[in-house]
């Protein structure tokens, strides 16, 4: 077989594992407090919230990251050829 789709099949196996185990230990219900709110919320289900959250604000931070250094390196560009120009 290939090892490389054993190594794929195991490591998928091992955070399937993993994600049973955090949903067992986590399945009780907490409250949250917000300001003047409070929630009763599946601890897991907050964790599950939180991740994607902090996915969706990586991923934003990221493309305005992108974006600058992608300017900065048209401008960049701009600049050595009006140079080399001269």
């Amino acid at each position: 077989m290939d090892t490389k789709m054993n190594f794929k099949t195991i490591s998928a196996l091992i955070l399937l594992a993993l994600f049973i185990i955090i949903c067992i230990q986590n399945s009780e219900i907490i409250s949250v407090h917000l300001l003047f709110w409070k929630v009763d919320i599946s601890k897991l289900l907050l964790l599950i919230i939180t991740l994607i959250v902090g996915i969706f604000v990586g991923m934003i931070l990221l493309g305005f990251i992108n974006k600058q250094k992608k300017k900065e390196k048209e401008e960049k560009e701009t600049v050595d050829v009006n140079s080399n120009g001269h």
